[in-house]
């Protein structure tokens, strides 16, 4: 393999040379209009804060079983300096099309360092020399004053490489303003002429549904919808903007989270060059490109793909091209891949894509890659400490089986999500009397399965650390309030959580929730609730079939709603209860119109976040033991469809009156003993 490797990297070299050769003498020959130029793109995306290497098993399995090391930003560089010293194109151009931070362990160990002292993300990024940086929706998950930390460590407005959207609409007030652009110029002198590359960036009109962007607005909608054409109006105005300029080689580094979304932008763009897809991790790869022989992995043909101007039809190759081409590249995400697109331009348009060097290039020590020294002694180091004090503090052990598996917590009642829903409502009661609130109020507690992560599972008897509690809640969300919810409000927010469901526990998104306090019952079969990307709700839904309101978890409590029985068994329009959540959704985030239109003087945010919640509630209240009597009916009861094997509960109490104050005092009284013996219990199960 080795021998084959040099191979065809000396004939790949020998091309470079004989088309350098020709290049110098077309300079001679030829009118600047008509030179040749040549382009090596090298481009990433989804970092995440894969910061720190991992060792993969070889698949399919050999004996002995073989191991590898891949990702990480050590080896990372290394790969980027490989992909530079191998070309002999005329301009190297190094991108990060997005989502460069993520929540979670590594992340944390930035978020902990002092502030003015940069971020490790910012470091690496800093380490591998990137000219231009995308902006993604994982940048704002922390708020704007996050992400303008991480673009601008020294807090001096200036940004240590620029970050360009387009699509972003800014407030003068907002820290990111100087540090965000529509648009940015590279500019390097080849052969003693100055070449300029344009960059465009644009980032997913989801934004304000699937992250926290605060003020930050976005132009545009998805392909499917309508206002897809104000994204395509606002990217093509930018892209005319450069080209007025005279810069006739533009990149789009776009962040679209799917990449039918940049096929289509590929097909209503003009003296667009190449874009480079990010959000989706679509690794596209020819058939002789080497990928990471990991279980799972698989090639998406083809690098690049090559769509045609002037029919707006992807063609497979330069030669069916009519108009002029638009190229589009994307590769996995973590660290996994670095990009390279090679290519050759005439009279302003790509003319031939130059191989071998062209497609995307695994990052592990396989191929001979080592880790580079400043990016483990910079980076790696302090993060790995970082996560291993994490690592080695335990704080409880379970004897239930809990995970954070995606497709479990985005489908279906899970004891893991039970338990975090349980802990953020008990924060919020713990927390209630010093923020002016009523505890005997909080009766619900919601957590979306979004924001619970990394697919993590423990089996009864295992240990849960530190770091696991960072690990499957890794977001900045701070637990909060939300007052005096309606039955209208409750409604309309259930029936977004199960609005995904493609079957009864399968296909749901990020919206869909686990519940601390309520029962409900929804039947898949039936309309589900359809919303525009800008929070418009276009049809209501009518998948709740029942909502059963049980503060004690126990199956004791009220009907609120049940469609066999009419519907709302109270008033729609009555306060019934306040709800404990995060804040992300309480602003709406994952497209809760419900919650997004209720007022700001209705939410309270606590000083504490949901992952310090589960924490606490784990030391506290559980005491270090987590037993399934801790977890009542946490595990398919809370939220199931209708056909599930689960008798309706008979245990029915008047908690809320049907009278226009939101509770009685016969409801305070049982909710409040329905708290008491859940602590109660937590004590006994301690002795």
């Amino acid at each position: 393999m080795k021998n084959s490797t040099s191979q065809s990297f000396g004939l790949s070299q020998l091309r470079r040379y004989l088309l350098a050769s020709t290049l110098t003498l077309s300079s001679i020959l030829l009118p600047a209009s008509a030179q040749a130029f040549t382009l090596n793109l090298l481009h990433f995306s989804d970092g995440e804060s894969s910061l720190l290497p991992r060792t993969g098993e070889v698949a399919p399995a050999t004996q002995p079983p073989s191991s590898f090391n891949y990702s990480g930003v050590a080896l990372f560089a290394d790969l980027i300096d490989r992909q530079r010293n191998a070309s002999s194109t005329d301009f190297d151009l190094l991108v990060t099309a997005g989502d460069n931070f993520l929540a979670g362990v590594q992340f944390e160990a930035s978020l902990s360092l002092p502030t003015g002292q940069e971020f490790y993300d910012t470091t690496a990024l800093e380490l591998f020399n990137i000219d231009v940086g995308g902006i993604g929706n994982h940048e704002f998950d922390f708020g704007p004053d996050v992400l303008a930390r991480f673009i601008d460590p020294e807090g001096d407005g200036v940004g240590f490489r620029p970050f360009v959207s387009s699509n972003l609409v800014i407030p003068d007030e907002s820290p990111l303003k100087s540090l965000i652009q529509p648009s940015t110029v590279i500019t390097k002198t080849v052969n003693g002429v100055e070449e300029r590359v344009g960059v465009v960036g644009v980032t997913t009109p989801l934004l304000r549904s699937i992250s926290s962007p605060g003020n930050i607005q976005t132009i545009g909608d998805t392909s499917t919808n309508p206002n897809f054409q104000q994204l395509v109006e606002r990217v093509q105005a930018e892209v005319d903007n450069l080209t007025a300029q005279g810069i006739d080689k533009v990149v789009l580094v776009s962040h679209l989270q799917d990449i039918n979304e940049e096929r289509v932008l590929a097909t209503r763009l003009n003296n667009v060059d190449v874009i480079v897809a990010a959000g989706s991790d679509t690794r596209l790869a020819n058939e002789d490109d080497p990928i990471l022989p990991l279980a799972g992995e698989a090639r998406v043909p083809s690098y690049p793909l090559i769509f045609d101007s002037a029919t707006g039809q992807q063609v497979d190759s330069l030669s069916a091209v009519t108009g002029t081409p638009t190229l589009i590249v994307s590769t996995d995400g973590e660290y996994k891949y670095l990009g390279n697109l090679q290519v050759e331009f005439t009279n302003g348009a790509i003319s031939s894509i130059l191989e071998p060097g062209s497609g995307p290039k695994r990052n592990a020590d396989l191929d001979g890659l080592t880790p580079r020294a400043d990016l483990v002694s910079q980076v790696q180091e302090p993060v790995a400490a970082f996560v291993e004090s994490l690592r080695s503090t335990v704080i409880a052990q379970t004897n239930v089986p809990l995970d954070s598996v995606r497709t479990n917590v985005r489908a279906r009642s899970t004891f893991g999500g039970s338990l975090i829903a349980d802990a953020i409502r008990d924060a919020a009661i713990d927390q209630a009397t010093a923020q002016g609130l009523d505890a005997s109020k909080i009766l619900v507690g919601i957590q979306n399965g979004g924001g619970i992560r990394n697919d993590r599972q423990f089996a009864p008897g295992d240990n849960i650390t530190a770091f696991d509690t960072f690990d499957v809640l890794p977001f900045l969300n701070f637990v909060t309030v939300v007052q005096d919810v309606t039955g209208n409000e409750l409604l309309s927010i259930l029936e977004r959580s199960v609005s995904s469901l493609s079957a009864p526990d399968v296909g749901g998104g990020g919206q869909f929730l686990q519940l601390s306090g309520l029962e409900v019952v929804y039947d898949v079969t039936q309309p589900a609730q359809a919303i525009t990307a800008d929070g418009v709700i276009t049809s209501l839904g009518s998948r709740i079939q029942s909502i059963f309101l049980a503060p004690g978890n126990d199956r004791t409590g009220q009907f609120i709603y049940d469609v066999s029985k009419g519907g709302f068994q109270l008033p729609s329009n009555q306060a019934l209860f306040d709800l404990a959540t995060i804040d992300f959704t309480a602003r709406g985030g994952d497209n809760f119109a419900a919650l997004a239109a209720i007022p700001d003087s209705r939410k309270t945010i606590l000083g504490l976040t949901y992952q310090q919640a589960l924490e606490n509630y784990l030391t506290e209240n559980l005491q270090g033991v987590v037993d399934a009597l801790d977890i009542p009916n946490g595990e398919g009861v809370r939220v199931r469809d209708i056909t599930a094997l689960v008798a309706p509960p008979t245990n029915e109490v008047i908690i809320v009156q049907p009278i226009p104050e939101p509770t009685t005092i016969a409801g305070v009284i049982f909710a409040g003993a329905g708290l008491v013996r859940l602590k109660r219990r937590s004590k006994q199960n301690q002795a």
